[in-house]
């Protein structure tokens, strides 16, 4: 607990996008659930939490990348062809996330079939992503002051 006192300013952003990505997790799941239980009520309820959630980590994200890459004669090479890569990897899957929540976040949309096929591939992608930042950026990010 007194450690985190001592913590950086993006040494605390990079734990806090950690809890984050638990938190889009559990509501993912939650979705998942909802949805095989037939109770379509809860099942919309945590999309639009999960989209609140994923707008604002994602704008937070792409502002901390955003300045980094800004400062980048700071960087070293490998590290700005890390974030350039990953920016330029995820921006589809980036795109396609939002546009998905913001039509099936929509209460006149309605949750079928094609709904949790294609929520379940997305969960597939942000996996990835995710994996991806906590392994190859986040610490490139925390040891940035």
């Amino acid at each position: 607990m007194l450690s985190s006192l001592f913590l950086s300013k993006n040494e605390k952003l990079v734990k806090a996008w950690k809890l984050e990505h638990q938190e889009i997790g559990e509501l993912a799941g939650k979705i998942m659930e909802s949805y095989d239980d037939n109770n379509l009520e809860d099942a919309k309820k945590y999309l639009n939490s999960l989209k609140y959630l994923v707008v604002e980590h994602l704008m937070q994200e792409d502002l901390a990348f955003y300045n980094l890459l800004k400062k980048s004669k700071d960087l070293d090479v490998d590290t700005i062809e890390h974030i350039r890569d990953f920016r330029e990897t995820f921006k589809g899957t980036k795109t396609a996330l939002m546009n998905f929540l913001s039509k099936y976040a929509l209460e006149s949309t309605k949750l079928d079939d094609n709904f949790i096929i294609a929520f379940k591939g997305l969960v597939r992608l942000v996996v990835e992503r995710i994996n991806y930042e906590e392994n190859n950026l986040y610490h490139i990010l925390a040891k940035e002051k």
